[in-house]
């Protein structure tokens, strides 16, 4: 995967650990957030995978997954906790398009899903490292 890092405006660049920390802790109407792939692998692939919704449910209207930019290169003697990835909308890429049902028409609503997504991780994040953020309408 490769980024422009000239569009990046505001994000956060953590290790997997504070990553992983900050997932387990969020929780909102049922969905949760997980690494979805093997971090191992993030370093070849150049992305590691966050799945957001039911870890038990495959279907495009219960789970999505996004990928987010690996920033280090190298695999310090085989320790993936020290891998940085980088959080931030202009760089998170969704593996698929999310589907939800309105008024009886299935559809897609990319915003939303980074809304969903994206939002509730940067604020944990700011909250993990004393920042304010602005509240929610």
């Amino acid at each position: 995967m490769k980024i422009n890092l000239d569009d990046v405006d505001l994000g956060f660049a953590v290790n997997i650990t504070v990553l992983r920390e900050v997932l387990a802790s969020l929780t909102m109407q049922g969905r949760r957030w997980w690494i979805a792939s093997d971090p191992a692998d993030a370093v070849r692939n150049g992305w590691l995978t966050i799945g957001h919704g039911d870890k038990r449910c495959e279907d495009r209207l219960n789970t999505l997954y996004y990928r987010v930019p690996v920033l280090s290169g190298d695999e310090p003697g085989g320790r993936t906790e020290r891998l940085v990835v980088l959080l931030e909308s202009s760089v998170v890429s969704p593996e698929q398009p999310g589907l939800y049902i309105e008024k009886g028409r299935v559809v897609e609503d990319e915003i939303e899903d980074i809304l969903c997504f994206l939002l509730p991780i940067l604020r944990a994040m700011a909250a993990r490292f004393g920042m304010q953020c602005p509240k929610e309408n």
